[in-house]
């Protein structure tokens, strides 16, 4: 009677188990601490067998398969960056991050913070590889960090993951033609500030007038919201493609 009692406990425990491993498997997203890795493990051997690089968008988890891909997004700013698993962590509970995807999310200047770590695709890996450049445009474009996490968001969930559609052109909005600078200054001037420090105003080639363009926007839908929100007070305002080179 003891012995199948006992019995009947470890298949119960082992059943148990056996599910939440299942509901552990199913969720995608969870919260975490975050840190960042020391420079003495630079050029060392992961447990993906890949050499560890500061200089590359990867991070350590105890439990996640390796060579998984997720975005992290500091609780405290919004700032995301997407990673690739390629190492172990031995603490419970946390995500170490390289010092390059540190920097991103601004964690380095706090050495640890709260985030929140979502589970990708593979279909994420083209976007994982890509992502310097776009990194590169919100710095050139002088984003503040609402304005750059809602770009982000606009790539990394555009319809049909159409990431091509990123790197091949960078889109504008035309708001409008000035008649000399001193006109132009003044439009400018007058814009709300999410769109003041990405306008420019271009002069036209053997002409004497002006375009007034805003951006650089990294995805077609960023650059479609900021027309329906401009065209409010500029009904010219309009959508231009330029090709990266």
């Amino acid at each position: 009677m003891v012995k199948s009692l006992a019995r009947f406990v470890i298949l119960c425990v082992l059943f148990l188990y056996s599910w939440i491993g299942v509901f552990a498997q199913e969720k995608k997203d969870f919260t975490a601490k975050a840190t960042y890795y020391q420079n003495r493990f630079e050029n060392r051997r992961t447990s993906s067998g890949e050499i560890f690089s500061q200089k590359k968008y990867t991070a350590a988890h105890k439990t996640l398969p390796l060579n998984t891909l997720v975005r992290v997004t500091h609780l405290s700013n919004g700032r995301s960056v997407l990673l690739k698993v390629n190492d172990r962590c031995p603490r419970a509970g946390v995500i170490d991050l390289s010092y390059i995807a540190a920097q991103r999310i601004l964690l380095h200047k706090t050495g640890t913070a709260k985030v929140k770590v979502e589970l990708l695709g593979d279909e994420y890996m083209e976007l994982w590889e890509k992502q310097n450049d776009l990194f590169e445009m919100f710095d050139r474009a002088e984003m503040n960090d609402s304005v750059r996490n809602r770009d982000l968001d606009s790539v990394i969930f555009a319809k049909g993951n159409k990431y091509e559609q990123t790197f091949l052109f960078t889109y504008y909005v035309r708001l409008a033609t000035a008649a000399n600078k001193n006109e132009a200054k003044m439009i400018i001037h007058q814009l709300p500030e999410i769109y003041k420090n990405r306008a420019k105003a271009v002069k036209v080639y053997n002409e004497n007038f002006y375009y007034i363009n805003i951006g650089p926007f990294i995805s077609v839908e960023s650059a479609e919201d900021a027309v329906e929100n401009l065209k409010k007070n500029y009904p010219l305002a309009h959508l231009i493609k330029k090709k990266d080179n």
